[in-house]
């Protein structure tokens, strides 16, 4: 034999046991993330300077509104005159309940008479006690008519001193709520008075970033105001109804010493205080279940999937905020979660988007 057979020979020999030799596949590849740490996205929020104290005024009396000598924005001082009402018109008013007074004393005053007539008949038989009565209650009628008429009077004299609208302390005008010429009801605000020196932010923020914020947070406010400085503030009410239109909650800080000079009115940004606590978020993909009870992937440092499970808060800019379960640092695989099985091995990870 050849040396060349041979050699052929023994290849033919080897070639089944090379092919009995199983060939394992590597790990497959995973897209996952490394957890990090956070500020909540979404953090800046436009908003107005407003006062902390802020009063509506209004007249005691109805009547038409003949002056209002202030605007917008003006300063007053404790006792300015704010607004007026038709001194004519609550003249006449007055004038018109006087009348109806003497006219309900005149009335009264023939009641008294008849049933006085009246009695004196019944004395002496010739009238009926249906007569006496009859007489009494129309007595009774125009007294209680009188004393109508007298506080009816008494009202429109008070009202001709109620005429005149004066600021109770000095503070800044922020809002005007009627004109000259307008009908005005008692008890309804013409104007709002800012008092005292305490300023506030007014800002609008989504549902999903009021759940991120606890009671007493605090804010860094900013304005384009010239000269004016950051101020801080910490959050002292969410109203509880939200618009219907944004679907947003109205936020009140209020500001820290020193923001007596910024402007009622002026444009601010407000940013939660970095030095809040940092926030863990996952995108929905990650996720396996609903509620806010779920599982994830978790690769260990074998590179080995483990099961796992975190609890949810609130959603912000599209992810879901991790409130227990994850450290920061930890990789989370966050595509094709459904095709993994526990403790299976993993291969290099591929960043997700």
């Amino acid at each position: 034999m050849t040396p060349m057979r041979v050699c052929l020979l023994l290849a033919l020999l080897a070639a089944p046991a090379f092919a009995e030799t199983p060939v394992e596949a590597p790990p497959r590849p995973v897209v996952s993330e490394i957890v990090t740490t956070e500020t909540a996205p979404l953090r800046r929020f436009p908003g107005v300077i407003g006062a902390e104290t802020e009063t509506a005024l209004a007249f005691q009396t109805a009547g038409r509104l003949a002056n209002r000598p202030v605007e917008r924005g003006d300063r007053v001082a404790a006792g300015d005159l704010l607004a007026t009402l038709d001194e004519v018109t609550l003249a006449e008013d007055l004038a018109l309940a006087e009348a109806a007074l003497d006219s309900a004393v005149a009335e009264a005053e023939l009641a008294r008479q008849s049933l006085e007539r009246v009695r004196e008949l019944s004395r002496r038989g010739v009238a009926a006690q249906a007569q006496l009565e009859a007489a009494q209650a129309q007595a009774d009628a125009t007294a209680a008519q009188v004393e109508a008429a007298r506080a009816n009077r008494d009202r429109a004299r008070n009202a001709e001193g109620f005429g005149r609208l004066t600021a109770p302390d000095a503070g800044i005008v922020t809002r005007v709520l009627a004109d000259p010429g307008s009908q005005v009801a008692a008890g309804t605000p013409v104007l709002s008075l800012a008092t005292g020196t305490g300023r506030e932010a007014l800002i609008d923020v989504p549902d999903e970033v009021l759940a991120l914020l606890d009671p007493g947070a605090r804010f860094i406010v900013s304005t384009r105001q010239p000269g004016a400085q950051p101020v801080g503030g910490t959050l002292r009410l969410i109203e509880p109804v939200a618009s219907p239109g944004a679907r947003t909650h109205r936020l009140r800080i209020r500001l820290d010493e020193g923001a007596q000079a910024l402007r009622i009115g002026a444009l601010v940004f407000a940013q939660v205080d970095a030095g809040q606590d940092p926030i863990l978020t996952l995108p929905p993909e990650a996720l396996m279940g609903d509620g806010v009870l779920v599982d994830v992937w978790v690769v260990g440092p074998d590179r080995k999937a483990e099961r796992r499970k975190v609890s949810l808060g609130a959603t912000v800019a599209g992810r879901l905020v991790v409130e227990t379960g994850l450290a920061a640092g930890e990789e989370v695989v966050v595509r094709g979660v459904n095709s993994i099985r526990d403790g299976q091995q993993l291969g290099a990870r591929i960043a997700g988007e």
